[in-house]
């Protein structure tokens, strides 16, 4: 799922992701974390956007954002990411760029993946071994939307979920695909492996071209879906369009 051009946003609803250069741990402790979401919070109505679920991590952040106006989508994040790398140099006395790539971006088109989106967020501290339940995590909107406060009361999200949506109950039915009947577990399929191969070539410096000409990266992309985010080969074969044998030799490289 390659990044999506600046100019080609026509959603207002954006799943973006932020990451530290190198893999740097640009978040790496509360009071980083805190600077950040001050910037956000304190830009945020200059440039009509709403932020609607978020998490961050100690080297990359994820949120969900609305926002109507594609340019001045681009002026906010630059202008947080450029006030928050200026603190941060100054502070940790060090020079040069501090976010790879400025953001991610990925358009999200419909309420059911709307959903998938916010709880792929919430799960990142529990993917990435750091918490076993996502309330236990500081830094998240997870705990405002179980007690319908914060992100999840903005107008929009009142529009699409009405006035005292249950989010628990949401969550809860899309916990484990492997509970759902196979139109629903195909669709959030989809979406949890897009953003986890998303994901995967934030991380790796790579894209999908890079992923299908080597069969190594292709290797290691199975291997941390398989480990990482708990797919299982036939899922990983069904969305590919592969057949068990190639993932067979794939798996003796």
């Amino acid at each position: 799922m390659p990044r999506i051009a600046r100019k080609s946003i026509e959603t207002p609803f954006l799943h973006v992701m932020v990451q530290g250069v190198n893999k740097e741990y640009i978040f790496n402790n509360d009071e980083y974390i805190k600077m950040y979401l001050e910037l956000i919070e304190k830009n945020k109505v200059e440039y009509d956007v709403t932020i609607l679920a978020y998490c961050v991590m100690n080297n990359h952040a994820h949120f969900l954002m609305y926002i109507e106006d594609k340019e001045k989508f681009g002026k906010f994040m630059h202008q947080i990411n450029f006030k928050y790398a200026k603190m941060y140099n100054k502070i940790e006395k060090r020079c040069g760029v501090l976010f790879r790539n400025r953001y991610q971006s990925e358009q999200i088109c419909d309420r059911k993946y709307l959903i998938n989106c916010i709880k792929y967020i919430h799960e990142n501290p529990v993917k990435a071994g750091i918490v076993r339940d996502a309330g236990d995590f500081k830094y998240s909107s997870y705990n405002n939307y179980i007690n319908n406060v914060g992100e999840c009361q903005s107008p929009i999200m009142k529009e699409i979920f009405g006035e005292n949506c249950d989010y628990q109950k949401i969550f809860k039915k899309v916990q484990d695909m492997r509970f759902m009947d196979n139109e629903k577990k195909r669709d959030d399929l989809e979406y949890y492996m897009k953003a986890a191969i998303n994901e995967f070539m934030v991380i790796n410096k790579v894209d999908l071209v890079d992923i299908f000409a080597d069969r190594k990266i292709l290797k290691l992309m199975i291997r941390d879906l398989k480990k990482k985010y708990n797919y299982s080969y036939a899922e990983i074969c069904e969305f590919f369009e592969i057949t068990k044998s190639r993932l067979e030799s794939l798996k003796k490289i």
